[in-house]
């Protein structure tokens, strides 16, 4: 019987690597701001507003208000970045000025000052929320809690985050005591019908402490059964709802947001498997066009299926591949394909997967190191 390894080295990826299911956040450089009137003095704030709305959608990092060239741009020239604008009124008869940004000018601006850039493939993440008043526990949703899920998905919205919550069928299998008490077994296998990598169990109570009454929300998410991050806040209802969504979207943006270095392009050459034919090659550079620390991109030669692209980075190498793990198209390749005819043992084909998971964490340590300047992936559309 004849191995392939490299048939193990993408199973090692698989199995080993991060590889959150993601999807598309469209509205990244549109501002959406609620305004009382549409008079020239309310436009002006609220376009300012919006532009600062975008940015922190963009870069995933409040802060970056706080830069003084950022703040100078909004203070001064936020019409120049205005592509359009108009007035909507939803179905509760409020008025929103909604902004749409220049993409090309957003981004040079946030190089310019060497902010980080958030792609728009981002992980979904589904939302178990159990609201406590009184007596009674009430799992989240239109429905039972209307207020709370247009806050919340207005808060994910504004940091750019798709969170969703779960369906009737699926609450309808779960009680709140399994969200209230964190069961993990319970809520990762109610969980993974969502196609989502990860989940939030969060719960929500009036307390009062030493005379002092106020909100109280604890989150955890999870991937899975493993835990990623836990914080509790205390306030005013709404108030709780936005930290936690703020805490979320600034978790994700640190493992995903890619650094814009202000000093010289470095360059990384990459080659692509499986270039079947020319609609693979346009699909392809259209993905590696649009990753964040791509400033340019050049098709070196096509050979045997395969592509041979020389990336130009406004970042690190390592910043490719954090956004490369994103995209389920891609699968990352050692360099060398090793081929055996040996019959192996499940307990050798272990060892081989065991080897091939270090292999990829050394390769993860290189490119931190920059001492990688080439990748091979295999496309997998």
């Amino acid at each position: 019987m004849k191995f392939n390894l490299l048939i193990i080295t993408l199973l090692i990826v698989q199995c080993f690597s991060f590889t959150a299911k993601a999807v598309e956040v469209e509205n990244l450089y549109i501002g959406k701001i609620l305004v009382n009137d549409r008079t020239q003095k309310t436009r002006v704030k609220a376009h300012r507003w919006a532009i600062e709305q975008v940015i922190t959608k963009v870069t995933g990092n409040r802060e970056i208000l706080e830069n003084d060239d950022i703040k100078r741009e909004v203070r001064l020239r936020t019409a120049n970045y205005i592509k359009s604008f108009t007035f909507t009124t939803d179905e509760h008869n409020r008025t929103f000025l909604v902004d749409e940004f220049d993409q090309q000018k957003i981004d040079k601006l946030l190089r310019d000052v060497g902010a980080s850039i958030w792609g728009q493939r981002r992980p979904q993440t589904l939302v178990w929320f159990v609201i406590e008043e009184g007596l009674s526990r009430q799992i989240v949703d239109n429905d039972s809690a209307p207020q709370i899920t247009e806050l919340l998905l207005q808060a994910s919205d504004n940091r750019g985050l798709p969170l969703t919550l779960p369906d009737k069928a699926a609450i309808s299998s779960v009680h709140s005591s399994d969200i209230w008490a964190k069961f993990d077994h319970i809520m990762s296998h109610v969980s993974a019908g969502h196609d989502v990598e990860h989940y939030v169990m969060a719960r929500m109570y009036y307390e009062t402490i030493g005379g002092q009454e106020a909100w109280v929300l604890d989150f955890q998410l999870m991937d899975g059964r493993e835990m990623l991050l836990k914080q509790e806040f205390r306030g005013e209802q709404f108030n709780v709802v936005r930290d936690m969504v703020n805490a979320l979207a600034d978790y994700f943006a640190s493992q995903y947001s890619i650094r814009s270095e202000v000093l010289g392009q470095k360059s990384l050459q990459m080659t692509i498997e499986g270039v079947n034919n020319i609609v693979d090659l346009t699909t392809i550079e259209g993905y590696l066009k649009n990753l964040p620390p791509v400033s340019r991109l050049e098709l070196e030669r096509i050979q045997n299926n395969n592509a041979q692209f020389v990336l130009h980075l406004s970042g690190q190498g390592l910043d490719v591949v954090k956004a490369l793990d994103l995209l389920g198209e891609f699968v990352q390749l050692e360099d060398k394909v090793v081929e055996t005819t040996e019959t192996l043992s499940v307990a050798e084909q272990l060892e081989q997967l065991r080897e091939s998971y270090l292999q990829q964490e050394q390769l993860v340590e290189k490119m931190a190191s920059q001492e990688v300047t080439s990748l091979r992936y295999r496309w997998v559309p």
